[in-house]
């Protein structure tokens, strides 16, 4: 199972440095913003950015070169094969979010760009808990349609790419209509936190769920 996840983590190194650079110039926007939430908008998405693109890279690698067929003929545990992409994307949220953590702290030190506070641990619960939700639903059926979820790849491909407007115009409507302020003035933070355990243990159990789909598919 090591080697499963050793191999994802060295796909996505190979992932293109563009990519790498588009979420490190949405995350310095952040620090340009004054307001703390919508600057924690801009990290969220510079960390979802990386862990998105990393999931869809190594995914899409596998579907492209028949990865599965290769490892189900060879004696490898099917459990481990889900095992392995359920902990990669574990070290995926790891790296994503510590990326943009340190990049705009050391921006923020070398006072490159003033206004905003850098991206901390609450930008790190918050998008930990939005990723281990979105793939305890993603992953099920990735591992009952194999290649036949390309096209849903594609489709999360392209919002993470529009990201960037989508955050900038829903800023705009709630600031308009009044309902940034009301948001600010919940405590967000806290139900984060209690919300976490509940995210944990909801992938756990879509591991589990994938582990008996995977085991009853046919190549």
């Amino acid at each position: 199972m090591i080697n499963l996840i050793l191999k994802d983590i060295k796909l996505a190194q190979k992932m293109n440095i563009f990519i790498v650079i588009y979420a490190l110039f949405i995350a310095g926007m952040g620090l340009s913003v004054s307001n703390y939430l919508a600057a924690s908008l801009f990290y969220i998405l510079g960390m979802n950015i990386l862990i998105f693109v990393s999931v869809i890279y190594t995914n899409g690698y596998d579907d492209k070169y028949k990865t599965e067929i290769i490892l189900n003929s060879l004696p490898i545990d099917r459990k481990n094969i889900v095992r392995g992409k359920y902990i990669a994307l574990i070290i995926f949220i790891i790296v994503g979010c510590g990326v943009i953590v340190l990049w705009t702290n050391i921006i923020s030190l070398l006072g490159i760009i003033e206004g905003g506070k850098s991206a901390d641990i609450w930008s790190i619960i918050f998008v930990t808990n939005i990723v281990l939700l979105f793939y305890s639903i993603y992953y099920p059926i990735y591992f009952r349609m194999g290649e036949g979820i390309r096209s849903f790849n594609a489709i999360i491909w392209v919002l993470v790419m529009t990201g960037p407007g989508i955050v900038s115009k829903l800023m705009k409507v709630l600031e308009g209509t009044g309902y940034l302020e009301k948001i600010m003035s919940m405590d967000i933070n806290t139900i984060n936190m209690y919300f976490l355990p509940i995210s944990v243990i909801i992938y756990y159990l879509s591991m589990r769920v994938s582990e008996r789909i995977y085991m009853k598919r046919k190549f």
